[in-house]
């Protein structure tokens, strides 16, 4: 019974996987760009 990551990643599609990246890119670029417009607002209101 091998049930490492590696082998179930393998087992999955690539385009399920290329799905996940790119909605994980697309919150992390979400929330990096929030982060700046609340630190601009911060300092010249």
């Amino acid at each position: 019974m091998d049930n490492s990551p590696r082998k179930h990643a393998e087992d999955t599609p690539l385009i399920q996987r290329l799905g996940w990246m790119a909605a994980i890119w697309i919150a992390s670029v979400t929330v990096l760009g929030i982060v700046a417009m609340s630190i601009r607002w911060w300092l010249a209101p």
